[in-house]
Parts: C-alpha cells; sequence; structure tokens
C-alpha cells in the first residue's frame, strides 16, 4: 500500500512539473532541424529522417519516404544542389594510422552500487 502511495504521489510531482514547464515560444527559442537524405535501397524508395530539438534535450524524429516530402522547398533544394556541387561534398577525412593513439578504455560506475540496485 506504502508503494501504491507513493507512486501515486511521484506521478503528481511529476505532472505538476510538466505543467508549470515552460512551452516552446517558437518565435523566441532555438530549435535545431536536421534532415537525413538515406541512401536508395534496391527495393525501397528512398528514406528520409528528420529530426526536431532545442540546444539540449532529446529530439522528436520522424521517418517519412522522400516522395512526402516533394516538392522539396527551393531554398533546401539550392542548399543541398550547392553542396553536391562544391568541393565540401568531395573531400574524403583522411585517417593517418601512423597518427591514432589508442583510447584507453576504463570500467567505471557512474553511481554507488546501491543507487544502481534500486535503478534495478
Amino acid at each position: 500500500m506504502a508503494s501504491a502511495r507513493a507512486d501515486g504521489e511521484n506521478h503528481n510531482s511529476m505532472s505538476k512539473k510538466a505543467m508549470t514547464n515552460p512551452v516552446i515560444d517558437l518565435d523566441k527559442d532555438r530549435l535545431k532541424l536536421c534532415i537525413e537524405i538515406l541512401p536508395e535501397a534496391d527495393s525501397t524508395e528512398r528514406i528520409v529522417i528528420i529530426s526536431i530539438c532545442r540546444e539540449q534535450g532529446m529530439p522528436l524524429i520522424r521517418t517519412i519516404s522522400l516522395n512526402e516530402l516533394a516538392p522539396i522547398p527551393l531554398p533546401l533544394a539550392e542548399v543541398i544542389q550547392a553542396y553536391a556541387t562544391s568541393e565540401l561534398a568531395n573531400q574524403i577525412p583522411i585517417i593517418e594510422e601512423e597518427n591514432l593513439e589508442p583510447i584507453a578504455i576504463t570500467k567505471r560506475s557512474l553511481a554507488p552500487k546501491s543507487q544502481q540496485m534500486a535503478l534495478l
């Protein structure tokens, strides 16, 4: 019974926090929009991944077919075409193996074991 009451109180606390968080103001907040056009697969049409988020936080992601996005807005089409014909699109990063340093891998706990057990 006590755990049900604690769960209810926790839910109420989270609901109050959600109601007091300000709603995004699209005129004032900075948003990051990413559009990723995947290559065409053998038997499927091209897929586009669209994500949007604030500078920090989890993004909202949607996957659609390229046909759903068509016609591509002119400013976006111009940027894509300019990139495709620029030197930026032709640059392939060169990794020189002799300059690579091994990455140290260590195991460490982010929280004390008692907190880890509580999360399980």
